[in-house]
């Protein structure tokens, strides 16, 4: 108890201090509680407790992105980013797959390695994207709803995993099952929002200002995450499917207030235990890995550059407005994190570096894409007007 006792509260105040000075380097906090577990990463691997907590942080995490959807939203989203959404399937979750696949990794490796390298950080996007003031830019608009998008698709692919992974073979028999778990979870979560969201709203409302409130959220969001964990799913979704339901009920704001300090503690510890589980070992560093770790990045940055740059020009961007976008969504973060921790203990080295990576090249990138959309489509003076001029294909 005592060690568990100190080693938190260490742990929070180193984050604290990180947090501070990542202020001023300009990087997200994520890549610095990140950074943290990797340098106090020997001292945690035994501390059980420290771990739990780290899963609470994946369960509130997944619960406040639920939190910004309702039913409705999640729907409009679907309709006006679908075919950007499915590019980003192809060039990255399916390219990854069938680059494992191609090494000689066993198909349900592949396909766990092609959802850790398919989403892009919300987190790390949303952020420097504020911080940058770009949120009027053109192609703003198409990142953020790439962005709703994945985080729809995320959850559904990270259950489908979970079960996969369990299960241990990739058989028409079991996927089957847990696609009809996954759409049994869904349609009761939708129905009880679209029958009980009235009931919902009146009880939240009679309940919030009170101190036993807490309780009955966290009691309910735990339970939920834990039942769908139960019956072979993930907790991630779980918790997701929650956020929706309370968010079909209006009161989305009154709740994330309510959870808002337990969600940024157990979340900061979620990243800096992920980063203590990353081995920058001699080991690890061998010829086989290294070369798998530099093709993974490398299709990964390419296949997110393609998905903004096409798909950007299908949404209706220019072609640097698009490219802007591409360079804007390389980066990795929670959901790469998240579904990494389903690898088997052998391969989570070679997952979380190539997280890590990918969230730290992601960050220069999003910080640096319109400069780098700029350099590449010149702007050139004709006759007293401004015009592009494009590489020549």
């Amino acid at each position: 108890m005592e060690k568990f006792l100190l080693t938190l509260g260490l742990s929070t105040f180193f984050l604290f201090i990180l947090g501070v000075l990542s202020r001023f380097v300009k990087i997200p906090t994520i890549i610095a509680f990140i950074l943290a577990g990797i340098v106090a990463g020997r001292f945690l691997h035994e501390d059980i407790t420290i771990e739990r907590l780290s899963e609470i942080g994946i369960v509130l995490l997944f619960f406040y992105l639920g939190l910004e959807f309702n039913i409705a939203r999640a729907v409009d989203v679907s309709k006006r980013i679908w075919v950007v959404g499915l590019l980003d399937i192809i060039f990255n979750f399916g390219a990854i797959s069938v680059l494992l696949l191609i090494l000689g990794f066993d198909t349900v490796i592949a396909f766990l390695g092609g959802a850790i390298a398919y989403a892009s950080s919300s987190a790390i996007t949303s952020k420097v994207i504020v911080d940058e003031k770009r949120i009027a830019n053109p192609e703003t608009e198409m990142i953020l709803g790439l962005m709703v998008f994945e985080d729809i698709v995320a959850p559904v692919m990270l259950a489908i995993l979970a079960g996969l992974l369990s299960g241990g073979k990739l058989e028409p028999i079991s996927f089957g099952i847990i696609i009809f778990k996954v759409l049994a979870v869904f349609s009761f979560v939708i129905l009880i929002a679209m029958t009980m969201k009235d009931k919902i709203s009146t009880f939240i409302e009679r309940f919030l200002n009170e101190d036993i409130f807490i309780l009955f959220a966290f009691g309910l969001l735990i339970s939920f995450a834990g039942f769908t964990y139960y019956i072979g799913l993930s907790e991630a979704l779980g918790a997701f499917l929650i956020g929706m339901l309370i968010s079909e009920s209006g009161k989305a704001e009154e709740v994330e207030r309510v959870l808002f300090s337990i969600r940024d503690l157990a979340v900061a510890i979620f990243f800096f235990v992920f980063g203590s589980n990353i081995v920058f070992s001699p080991e690890f560093f061998t010829l086989q890995n290294v070369i798998i770790l530099i093709l993974m990045v490398v299709v990964s940055i390419v296949g997110k550059v393609l998905t903004g740059y096409i798909g950007g020009q299908i949404y209706g961007l220019s072609k640097k407005a698009s490219l802007t976008a591409g360079f804007s969504i390389v980066n990795r973060g929670e959901f790469s994190i998240v579904i990494s921790k389903f690898s088997p203990a052998s391969f989570v080295p070679l997952f979380g570096v190539y997280t890590f990576t990918m969230a730290f090249i992601g960050t220069f990138f999003i910080q640096y894409a319109p400069k780098l959309a700029k350099m590449i489509f010149k702007p050139k003076n004709k006759g007293g007007k401004i015009s592009y001029e494009y590489p020549k294909v």
